[in-house]
């Protein structure tokens, strides 16, 4: 296992070391493939968009600044990937769904995230199920749920990504979540209790 520190291994990168950066794509791979994935919604275009992206953390890395969290700015490059491979392949403007503040008074009032998560994960047949729930939301839905849960990044991280204020990306998760409850209760009734990818709500 490689133990060196990102900053390492991108110093490493740019001094000349080969393989160096090839640790870091196998350190951050499964990450971005499956930000891409989601957003995607298949296997073939997230691998495309995963090489792509490394190609440009590559190509851009003396970029990056030292004070920066790589993954945070590894997944906006991905974010950004991936966002133009889709308006190639869709042939069609990329709208945001949301309003600049993000904000909805009775959403902001109702919406109970701990209640919305257990009512999810109650409805959840199990983890895949709810992943296809997921690629069902919109763009910015996905994209919000991805990186907080797949990413396991903060708020104020995602805010960064998708520069939007962090009250827009808690009042997207908020509405991400009710998106999702939606789509789920469009099915049967649950047949079991998996939680294996809500529990982290």
């Amino acid at each position: 296992m490689n133990k060196k520190t990102d900053a390492e291994i991108i110093r490493a990168t740019i001094d000349g070391d080969a393989d160096a950066f090839s640790d870091l794509v196998k350190r951050y791979s499964r990450d971005v493939y499956g930000f891409a994935f989601f957003m995607a919604k298949n296997e073939s275009d997230a691998e495309d968009i995963a090489q792509e992206t490394f190609v440009k953390v590559w190509k851009n890395l003396k970029k990056f600044k030292p004070e920066q969290k790589f993954k945070s700015w590894l997944l906006t490059i991905a974010r950004n990937t991936t966002i133009d491979y889709i308006r190639k392949r869709r042939h069609a403007v990329f709208s945001d769904f949301d309003d600049e503040e993000g904000s909805n008074a009775i959403i902001e009032t109702l919406a109970d995230e701990e209640r919305l998560a257990d009512e999810i994960a109650e409805l959840a047949e199990s983890a895949e199920q709810t992943g296809r729930s997921v690629k069902e939301l919109s763009d910015i839905y996905r994209s919000v749920l991805t990186l907080r849960y797949e990413g396991g990044l903060s708020f104020e991280e995602i805010s960064k990504i998708l520069k939007k204020p962090v009250n827009t990306v808690k009042s997207q998760h908020r509405r991400a979540l009710i998106a999702l409850r939606k789509v789920m209760t469009r099915g049967s009734a649950p047949k079991s209790r998996d939680k294996a990818y809500v529990k982290r709500l």
